[in-house]
């Protein structure tokens, strides 16, 4: 994979400088961006997953504010870019059944999450937008034991079946569903 794709750090344009506060930012993000995804050819796609992996490339973040939609990996890039813009320690995760680089059943669901996690005040915070059964900001201890609870959800969520949690810095934009699991595969 071509690391080159990776987009570059953002400087918010758009209406974005009233946004002071981490609850600046999630309620611009909820007032503004949808769950949804672009397609290979450029059409979007809300409120249904057909075809996703068959079709799916990720945004860069300037596509995301344009779209006005992302999945979970697009939101958490723009909350990525946004809690940096206003200096906010964060990190981007990505939890997920194991798939190899190859893998090819382009028919089955997706089994991924990417969420964020910021630190403020001695404490780890989880703002959670994408995931709508779970829309909020939740606090934590510790990093560990926001990693330990989010990831045991999706366990939960998967069956039981294991989600190997990495950390990430940035998506690489235009990749498709396969290639940002190869690269996500990679950091691990």
């Amino acid at each position: 994979m071509d690391m080159s794709l990776l987009q570059t750090k953002m400087k918010p344009a758009t209406p974005l400088p009233e946004l002071q506060t981490v609850e600046d930012i999630y309620r611009w993000i909820d007032e503004n961006i949808a769950y949804g995804w672009q397609d290979k050819d450029g059409g979007t796609h809300t409120s249904e997953m057909k075809d996703f992996r068959r079709l799916y490339r990720t945004m860069s973040v300037t596509e995301t504010l344009r779209q006005k939609i992302g999945t979970c990996i697009e939101q958490v890039a723009l909350m990525h870019e946004l809690l940096d813009a206003i200096g906010i320690p964060n990190q981007m995760y990505c939890c997920r059944i194991f798939e190899p680089d190859d893998y090819g059943n382009l028919e089955e669901e997706e089994h991924m999450h990417c969420f964020l996690l910021y630190f403020q005040n001695g404490k780890t915070y989880h703002m959670e937008h994408p995931n709508v059964e779970q829309k909020g900001i939740y606090e934590y201890p510790t990093e560990e034991a926001a990693l330990r609870t989010i990831t045991e959800y999706y366990v939960k969520l998967r069956g039981g079946k294991e989600s190997p949690t990495t950390c990430f810095s940035g998506v690489p934009a235009g990749v498709s569903f396969r290639e940002f699991n190869a690269f996500i595969n990679h950091l691990a």
